[in-house]
């Protein structure tokens, strides 16, 4: 009964202090965050305004590969400089090498068969020089040499055989009249070819053996242009081998800095206007600001109006824009200002203005608000 006359007080102070926090925690103001920031003020009351994209100059172009592979390389990185014709990704190129190489072995050989044709039409053409120009005289003086010779050879063996023949008793030389004979009928018969050939060395060549020679060099000329004509083949295999090659190397259009890689060494990347990019380039040397202008405002644009472009967040900086062009192609609406009267069933005209001295941290892909001074309209009536 005491513990009782003592707990219930205390559970009732308590209850009293519990609440009396929760009332001072409940009244307390809640802490405000920091004030907002006040967008800066436009140079220019009367304006044409309009949401701009910042681009490189040369756009932004999406390289893709010319034929589809397993990517082996990827020879840049995000942020690099590249030059114009600088390679950026290799594909798996075995195949094409052991074309080339195919190729280049083919073309070889036809090289050597053209080779060995040209060394043939060489000597026919220098066997018909050979027959026209018979007879020659030291052929002739030849084969008449030849004929005093064997004639010589021929009177000696008549002599010995007279000899023998005039003999009455010619005891161990009685067996000797047969190969004497011999001798005799040997050399007549030399003497006839050495005269044979004198003949022919004084006649010169023959039509026929002229024609043959030039029919022979006729064809092996005719051999070497096809042999040729089959260089200039291997020749066509090789180079189309080559440049099937290097397709597999994606090299930069232009030159610029690598905005974005969409690829890894191992992936299968195809080709085709279906096909995703390998990586994004251009040139950020320059930016630029695609500006959407309402087409309900299209009539107040002024391409000599000064325009500023708005970076968006807290920085409150202005960038002065220099115009470039008009694109000639109206477009559905994409980009959005927020504001409360604006329209999206609606066209714009894109006009390009260059970035004069743009902060660092602009990037391609921004969103920037753009005001350009409007034209002046005359308000009187008539």
């Amino acid at each position: 009964m005491k513990l009782r006359l003592i707990a219930l007080p205390i559970l009732a102070l308590g209850g009293f202090a519990l609440t009396g926090l929760a009332v001072s925690r409940f009244n307390t103001p809640p802490k405000t965050g920091p004030a907002p920031v006040a967008p800066p003020s436009i140079p220019f009351p009367d304006r044409v305004a309009g949401v701009g994209i910042v681009e490189p100059a040369s756009e932004t172009i999406l390289v893709g590969a010319h034929v589809g592979g397993v990517v082996t390389k990827v020879l840049v990185e995000e942020g690099s400089r590249v030059e114009k014709g600088a390679p950026l990704v290799e594909l798996d190129a075995r195949d094409a090498d052991a074309r080339v190489a195919i190729a280049i072995a083919s073309r070889a050989a036809a090289s050597a068969a053209v080779e060995t044709a040209r060394a043939r039409a060489h000597a026919a053409r220098l066997r018909i020089a050979e027959l026209r120009a018979r007879p020659r005289p030291e052929d002739v003086a030849e084969a008449a040499a030849l004929v005093a010779a064997r004639q010589s050879a021929l009177n000696d063996a008549k002599g010995r055989l007279e000899r023998l023949l005039k003999v009455s008793d010619r005891g161990t030389t009685a067996n000797e009249q047969p190969t004497l004979e011999f001798a005799v009928a040997f050399a007549t018969a030399q003497v006839a070819e050495a005269e044979a050939k004198l003949v022919r060395a004084k006649a010169g060549t023959y039509p026929e053996d002229l024609a043959v020679a030039e029919a022979d060099a006729l064809a092996a000329e005719r051999e070497t242009d096809a042999l040729m004509a089959q260089v200039a083949a291997a020749d066509a295999q090789v180079r189309q081998a080559e440049v099937a090659r290097d397709l597999l190397i994606v090299r930069a259009p232009i030159a610029g800095t690598v905005l974005r890689l969409d690829t890894h060494p191992g992936e299968y990347k195809a080709a085709g206007p279906n096909a995703g990019a390998l990586l994004r380039l251009g040139d950020i040397s320059t930016l630029y600001v695609r500006t959407d202008i309402d087409e309900l405002d299209a009539w107040r644009f002024d391409a000599s109006g000064r325009a500023v472009a708005t970076v968006r967040g807290g920085s409150r900086e202005q960038v002065p824009l220099r115009f470039v062009r008009v694109v000639p192609d109206v477009a559905p609406k994409k980009a959005l200002t927020g504001e409360n009267s604006e329209r999206i069933d609606t066209r714009v005209v894109q006009v390009l203005y260059a970035l004069e001295n743009p902060p660092v941290f602009l990037q391609p892909g921004m969103l920037v608000d753009v005001a350009v001074a409007a034209k002046a309209v005359d308000s009187t009536t008539k």
